[in-house]
């Protein structure tokens, strides 16, 4: 029976990983913004020395654009896992993408014996 090795453990590991977060679970591109802004009632304490409002905004590219969507309260923990799911899945494939840079570096120096 073929054993493998540590390398080919960690590397299989790290694309089961990403197929995983790919298949199963949200992924948004982007990030979560604080924001402290005035709203739209000419009459709010916001338009003068009152504190500003507090609203969370998701920065994302859309159409080639940064975009800034407003996330409800009752949708945050939501957009907070799908953001946070991203970030897992680029992190495992800089591991993956690693791996198979020294693999191709390790073929390429054996060519040229």
């Amino acid at each position: 029976m073929n054993s493998m090795s540590q390398k080919d453990l960690a590397r299989s590991a790290a694309r089961t990983r990403g197929a995983d977060l790919i298949q199963q679970s949200p992924l948004i591109q982007g990030t979560l913004v604080e924001s402290q802004r005035t709203c739209g009632t000419a009459s709010c304490r916001c338009h003068g020395k009152g504190p500003k409002h507090s609203a969370t905004y998701l920065a994302v590219r859309h159409n080639g654009k940064r975009a800034m969507i407003c996330v409800p309260d009752r949708l945050l923990e939501y957009v907070q896992e799908c953001v946070n799911n991203h970030q897992k899945l680029q992190k495992t494939l800089e591991i993956i993408s690693r791996d198979c840079l020294k693999a191709f570096l390790l073929k390429k120096d054996r060519e040229k014996k």
